[in-house]
């Protein structure tokens, strides 16, 4: 028999912990995009996909002791456990609601990013001399757009 100490609720403080520690680093790298800074960029990269990993290894875990105990391996099947088990288990909504504030804040991060390389393209499109073609044809069925800029010379 599963028993409360080794059942599918034994992780939820590390859990915990280490989205805590996950959406740390997700306002870590907020602040960074808004300030369009990369500096120590790649390193808040790094530790995000560890605790990535960390949290996947510890679901995993969870979801084999929920099926071992009869319950579906999904959050569904922990809110079942819980509701057999543990039916004011607050260690469950804490782990909840921060995995959905780790969830939005990664969204804006996602947006935030976006927005970045749309203006990186249009300011390449602009050295490059790339505009927008106009949608005029000649009487030679041709864009009158110019389509060609002047090339950069370096050096």
């Amino acid at each position: 028999m599963v028993t409360l100490a080794s059942g599918p609720a034994s992780s939820l403080a590390e859990e915990k912990q280490v989205t805590r520690n996950l959406l740390e680093l997700l306002q870590q790298e907020q602040g960074k995009l808004i300030e369009a800074s990369i500096t120590g960029l790649p390193e808040l990269i790094q530790a995000k996909a560890l605790a990535v990993t960390q949290l996947t290894t510890l679901t995993k875990t969870r979801h084999a002791l929920l099926d071992a105990a009869g319950f579906a391996a999904s959050e569904r099947g922990m809110r079942d456990w819980i509701a057999v088990h543990q039916p004011a288990d607050t260690e469950w909504l804490a782990l909840v609601a921060l995995g959905a504030e780790a969830r939005e804040m990664n969204r804006i991060n996602g947006m935030l990013i976006g927005r970045h390389m749309m203006r990186n393209q249009t300011e390449l499109n602009i050295l490059q001399g790339k505009t927008q073609r106009s949608n005029l044809y000649g009487a030679d069925g041709q864009s009158t757009g110019s389509g060609r800029g002047r090339g950069l010379a370096i050096g």
